[in-house]
């Protein structure tokens, strides 16, 4: 099943713009959240997870807090993008590589994820088939030992091989065909059963001494 882009943005918008959905969803009457919280991971926090699940600790960090409103977010035709630059916090001491994050309810603790993603580009819609283990990624920008994750939105089936956040290193790319390993230089991942969803190139944020990591507007939060 599958909704409409009218009611997919009802949704998105409900969470991320405490936007009602008339005649079924009211925003929280008690003590509605004014802002969403975002965290740094320095691995997918999985389905399972949740924002404390490999969280970044380097001295400086912490969760921005990004206002439930359009000044926020955007919402439209189900996908939701951030407004402006969100910054994890400068780094005083320690150091960590950051790879995912996700969008939830408090400013710490083990709270709910609402979304997850990587810190990188959407290269977009891929297909994968058994021969040849290969992925089709339609007009994408990868190069061998890039890294890649790949996401399961609604009406989509993840290949049999391939699991939802992790991040693969580019093995062989052949026009809008790419192969996969789970490490640089590694075998190929197999691919037992065919399947879809998207795709997005990862790029690490490594961090120091005095680098201030963010997530950059425009970052899709969350796709139908």
């Amino acid at each position: 099943m599958a909704k409409s882009n009218t009611s997919a943005n009802d949704y998105v918008a409900l969470i991320y713009n405490a936007t009602a959905i008339a005649n079924i969803a009211d925003n929280a009457a008690s003590s509605p959240l004014a802002n969403i919280w975002m965290a740094a991971h320095t691995a997918d926090p999985a389905a399972a997870g949740t924002q404390s699940t490999s969280e970044a600790a380097y001295t400086g960090y912490a969760r921005p807090a990004v206002a439930r409103t359009t000044g926020g977010f955007t919402c439209s035709n189900g996908v939701v993008t951030l407004v402006a630059d969100a910054s994890f916090g400068a780094c005083s001491a320690g150091s960590a590589t950051l790879t995912h994050w996700s969008s939830g309810v408090a400013v710490s603790g083990a709270t709910k994820v609402l979304h997850r993603g990587v810190f990188g580009s959407r290269q977009g819609p891929f297909t994968a088939i058994v021969s040849g283990n290969v992925i089709t990624v339609p007009g994408h920008t990868m190069a061998v030992d890039d890294r890649v994750a790949f996401y399961q939105p609604s009406g989509t089936t993840l290949p049999t091989g391939i699991t939802e956040g992790t991040v693969y290193w580019v093995k062989t790319v052949s026009s809008n065909d790419i192969t996969v390993s789970t490490t640089q230089g590694g075998a190929a991942v197999t691919i037992s059963a065919a399947g879809d969803g998207l795709a997005y190139r990862v790029t690490p944020i490594a961090v120091s001494a005095g680098i201030t990591p963010k997530l950059s507007a425009g970052a899709i939060i969350y796709e139908e």
